[in-house]
């Protein structure tokens, strides 16, 4: 076995995770978790959990509520069976429950404004909206058969209803007329069929057959010959309606069938979204991060994933370039083996490509094998002692030792003779560190925190205790070995003191100059871990002031877009009201054509009020959609404009100004429509029109009512720059241009006369026109 999943408790984890599942195969999906070797199979997962935790972030994580396992169902139809009802209903809902999650996958990136990767798994998914409308024209959403399913059925409905009302109108005359021959004056149905219930003595007073009896036999429930023949055809119509039902229920299995394919590639892309999206919410809960895989363990304040976040103490736990092994160290109780079990937990849950409970910055190599050895596996069905049974499992690992491997060893050399156990130990150490694998093991033996100091390859670690309380803090201390604190611990548990100060006295007498040297550096080690603390709180508080003072920059930033909107939104509304007015006003001189108005000057007011609107146009408000490569931008800290060349990875952008290019973020370009004017322009005065002569005008190519509006303007300069002609190119095509062309130039106030063109001129192509 490559990796010792049940000891870890990562079935644990599975549990945890699928409970974040909502579909039946993506929970099997979430059980079958494994962890998997494969470098590039890694990086992949972790990357697709970790956008998928952005969705949970911003509260976009689709729903997979509505969408059924249909593998049976499929299987079913292509081997000519037919669906019933509720299974066809499961297929509707799938195929509604997909086109939600197609559509719920792509908000992220617009969300964001970059590409997601994870996106792909939309792309991938089919939507079938034909079998859709297929299934619900016959079923709806109560599961029942419509009757406009088919032309058929609807018949066959009708003229069953029909049959059932006049079996009820004559069975109910009937009532009426044997009114005191009968048990009770209502309609009944036994048997399958229509009766009314006759009293046991007058049975034989209505024609009709005895179709049952009451319990006491004191009413017979008689059929009249006159509604046999009509219960009869109902029955015969309900043969019939069955029969249509199961054509129609066997029709839309075969249309199932057809896409029965796509629908399947469907379930599976469903089942790796559920499961990566279940990831996604479990690191969410645990506060999880994308860890980066490195070439040595290096988890910052990593928390065991199965200890109450209220509760978990978190621990900072690297090894160096040259270090391959570390050996913890410290009281009982103290946190050693939930120390092991952290390391193990972070290394299965990284290869299954979940998020780790530590924080941005952490790195984690790829293990080929994750071996470990906790606990007391002390067996006395198998007759092994505590020594006996560890052994058996270390001997298992050793034989089946690869490179790359995590083993993970808690009280090694323990259960025998302590001089024994700890050579054991050492020697076992030894052995492994001439392997290309990582070790971590925990022990409370001098010996080894002594072994340790002797080996560059080895690094010691503790876990620290308050001797004041008495209590363990569970704070991992780095190259720091540390003591097993049994008298203080005995004390805190009621132990006579008289026995513990003796048993300190001959600890005393016992301990070697190496272990005076190790408690030494335990202390300064303390000092050190101290300084460090302190030193991390600052960078916390430090990091709170740069999210407060990010937050603060982010809301600011909102607040200007919020109010710009506005301000676009009122320049917008005022628009579109001066352009209402200037229509009118239009309007207006229109009607004042036939009064004692100068054509002259009506053009000039109507010229006057389409440079208005022209004005206004070039006021265009800056636009809220996201750039691109090419869009003209302003850079406010220079007051000038540029060409957007091309975004570079970090998101910044790279921008032409004139001769120049550098490089800025988006929060310091604005997208702009047009570059504005020279400043020193005055930009509000009113233009006045030109006095060129306009050039002759050609609508070949327009439309009808375009042509029309190029035609009026055309003609309104002509007057402006007092023109005595003009000529309108209209060609031939259709002659629809040359028809409206005339018909306005010949009731416009403003013109004379007007003629086809000459052979030279264009023809009737073209139309010379004079003015007044």
């Amino acid at each position: 076995m490559a990796f010792d999943l049940t000891i870890l408790e990562f079935d644990k984890i599975r549990q945890k995770i699928a409970a974040f599942a909502e579909t039946t195969f993506g929970k099997d999906a979430v059980f079958s978790m494994a962890p998997s070797t494969n470098e590039a199979t890694i990086t992949s997962m972790l990357e697709e959990t970790s956008e998928a935790l952005m969705y949970v972030q911003e509260g976009l994580a689709p729903s997979f509520s509505g969408v059924y396992d249909l593998l049976d169902t499929l299987k079913r139809c292509r081997i000519q069976g037919v669906l019933s009802i509720g299974e066809l209903l499961n297929v509707v809902a799938t195929v509604d429950a997909t086109k939600r999650i197609k559509r719920d996958m792509k908000k992220l990136s617009v969300l964001i404004e970059q590409p997601i990767a994870i996106e792909s798994y939309a792309e991938m998914l089919s939507v079938h909206d034909s079998l859709r409308k297929a299934i619900t024209h016959v079923i709806n959403d109560h599961g029942e058969i419509v009757d406009s399913a088919s032309d058929t059925l609807k018949r066959i409905r009708r003229e069953r209803d029909v049959t059932e009302k006049r079996i009820k109108t004559t069975l109910e005359d009937l009532v009426r007329k044997y009114a005191k021959r009968l048990s009770e004056q209502l309609v009944t149905f036994r048997r399958d069929r229509y009766v009314i219930p006759v009293k046991a003595t007058e049975k034989n007073t209505i024609k009709g057959t005895v179709v049952d009896y009451s319990a006491s036999g004191e009413t017979a429930y008689v059929e009249p010959d006159g509604v046999r023949t009509l219960t009869a055809k109902k029955l015969q119509l309900e043969t019939e309606e069955q029969r249509e039902i199961e054509r129609l229920l066997y029709m839309l299995s075969s249309a199932v069938a057809e896409d029965s394919d796509s629908l399947e590639a469907n379930q599976t892309v469903l089942k790796s979204l559920d499961h990566l999206f279940a990831k996604a919410h479990y690191a969410h809960t645990i506060e999880a991060t994308k860890p980066e895989i490195g070439t040595s363990i290096h988890l910052i304040k990593a928390r065991h994933p199965l200890i109450p976040s209220q509760e978990v103490v978190a621990n900072t736990i690297t090894f160096d370039d040259a270090i391959k092994a570390m050996l913890v160290t410290g009281s009982n109780t103290g946190g050693k083996t939930v120390t092991l079990k952290t390391v193990g937990l972070c290394a299965l849950l990284m290869q299954s490509g979940c998020l780790l409970p530590v924080s941005l910055g952490s790195t984690m190599p790829v293990f080929r094998q994750v071996r470990a050895d906790i606990g007391d596996e002390q067996s006395i069905e198998q007759s092994l002692s505590t020594f006996s049974s560890h052994m058996k499992n270390i001997v298992n690992m050793l034989n089946n030792l690869e490179a790359g491997a995590l083993i993970l060893l808690d009280e090694l050399g323990v259960g025998t003779d302590p001089k024994e156990g700890a050579a054991l130990a050492m020697s076992i150490l030894s052995y492994l560190l001439k392997r290309d694998v990582t070790v971590m093991a925990t022990t409370h033996y001098p010996e080894l925190k002594a072994f340790a100091y002797s080996d560059e390859a080895i690094v010691n670690a503790s876990v620290a205790f308050d001797e004041k309380s008495l209590q363990p803090t569970y704070r991992l201390l780095l190259r720091t070995p540390g003591e097993s604190h049994a008298f203080l611990i005995a004390k805190r548990l009621g132990l006579n003191e008289t026995i513990i100060d003796t048993a300190a006295a001959n600890s005393h007498e016992n301990k070697t100059e190496i272990s005076r040297l190790i408690e030494n550096l335990r202390k300064e080690s303390k000092r050190l871990d101290a300084m460090i603390q302190k030193y991390e709180r600052l960078i916390e508080e430090n990091a709170s002031l740069r999210e407060d003072l990010e937050k603060h920059r982010r809301h600011v930033q909102k607040e200007r877009e919020t109010i710009k909107e506005r301000l676009n939104k009122e320049n917008q509304r005022a628009m579109v009201k001066l352009k209402e007015e200037a229509s009118r006003l239009i309007h207006e001189l229109e009607s004042l054509k036939d009064k004692a108005v100068k054509p002259h000057e009506l053009a000039s007011l109507k010229y006057k009020i389409r440079q208005l609107g022209i004005e206004s146009d070039s006021e265009t408000p800056t636009a809220s959609r996201a750039l691109k490569k090419g869009d003209t931008v302003y850079i406010r800290k220079f007051n000038r404009y540029g060409e957007l060349l091309k975004k570079r990875k970090d998101g910044s952008w790279e921008v032409k100004m004139g001769s120049l290019s550098s490089v800025f973020k988006d929060d310091a370009l604005e997208l702009a429509e047009k570059q504005k004017t020279d400043v020193k322009k005055q930009e509000h005065l009113p233009q006045s029109p030109k006095k060129s002569t306009p050039k002759p005008l050609d609508l070949r190519g327009m439309r009808v009512l375009e042509a029309k509006d190029a035609l009026a303007k055309h003609l309104d300069d002509c007057a402006m720059a007092s023109t005595p002609f003009t000529t309108i190119i209209h060609g031939f095509g259709t002659l629809a241009l040359r028809k409206m062309v005339h018909e306005t130039l010949a009731s416009h106030p403003l013109i004379e006369r007007y003629r086809d063109g000459e052979g030279n001129e264009g023809g009737k192509g073209v139309s010379v026109v004079y003015f007044k």
